[in-house]
C-alpha cells in the first residue's frame, strides 16, 4: 500500500465474533435432516477452504444447500446472545477508531450483525455495515462497498479469517490482514497468500501503524 489507510473493513463472524463452535454446533443439529455426518471440528477442517468444505462434508445439491444455509442463519439467529467476541477485540478496535473508519462486510444478516455487535458493547466504533454477501461472491460487495463509500483500493484494508476472504481480496485487489484465530488455520491462510497476518488483535494495530508510517 501506497497511501495511508482511511478506512478498514471487517469480517465478522471468526474475525470479531467467535461464533464458529456455535455454527457447527447448528449444522450438526441439522445433519440428520441433510443426511450429512456430524461435523468435528479439527486441524482437517481448518484447513479447507469453505467451498472444500461443503463438496467433502455434505455434498448438498445446490438448492439444498441454499435451504441449509437459510435454516443455519435462522437457528443462530436465535442464538446471538451467546455469540461473544474474541479476547482482545474491544482494546483493539478502541485504538483503531483513533486512527481511521471501521466497517464491516459480512455473509451474515442484518439483523444478526447488530445483535452480535451490540451484544457485545462494540456497535458504536463501526461507521458503515454491509451484510448479506453471498458466499462466494464477496469481491462484488467488496467493489460495491468501495463505490458507495468513495474509496480507493489502496486506501482500504481487509481483515478476514477464511480463504474465500482472501480470494475475494485478490480478485478486487483489496489488501488484506488474515486473522489465524478464526475459521481457517494459519498453514491454509498462508498457503492462499494474504498481504498481512495477525497472530493476535493488536498486531491488526501495529500493522495499520507501520502502513501509515511508511505512507507519511
Amino acid at each position: 500500500m501506497s497511501k495511508k489507510v482511511k478506512a478498514v473493513i471487517f469480517d465478522l463472524d471468526g474475525t470479531l465474533a467467535d461464533s464458529f463452535h456455535i455454527g457447527l454446533a447448528v449444522a450438526n443439529e441439522l445433519a440428520p435432516k441433510y443426511k450429512y455426518k456430524p461435523i468435528e471440528d479439527s486441524p482437517v477442517i481448518r484447513d479447507l477452504s469453505f467451498r472444500e468444505f461443503l463438496l467433502s462434508h455434505l455434498n448438498l445439491g445446490k438448492i439444498r444447500l441454499i435451504f441449509w444455509a437459510r435454516e443455519i442463519r435462522r437457528i443462530v439467529s436465535q442464538k446471538t446472545g451467546d455469540i461473544k467476541i474474541f479476547p482482545g477485540i474491544k482494546d483493539m478496535l478502541e485504538e483503531l477508531s483513533k486512527e481511521c473508519k471501521i466497517g464491516i462486510l459480512t455473509s451474515n444478516s442484518t439483523k444478526n450483525a447488530l445483535a452480535v455487535l451490540k451484544n457485545n458493547g462494540i456497535d458504536q466504533y463501526f461507521s458503515f455495515l454491509y451484510t448479506n454477501c453471498s458466499a462466494f461472491g464477496k469481491w462484488g460487495h467488496l467493489k460495491k462497498l468501495l463505490r458507495t463509500e468513495k474509496y480507493k483500493r489502496d486506501e482500504v484494508i481487509y481483515v478476514g479469517d477464511e480463504i474465500r476472504d482472501i480470494d475475494s481480496c485478490k480478485i478486487v485487489h483489496v489488501p488484506i490482514i488474515a486473522v489465524t484465530w478464526g475459521g481457517n488455520s494459519a498453514k491454509a491462510l498462508m498457503q492462499t497468500g494474504a498481504d498481512y497476518y495477525a497472530y493476535i488483535p493488536s498486531d491488526i494495530n501495529a500493522i495499520i501503524r507501520m502502513i501509515n508510517q511508511k505512507a507519511q
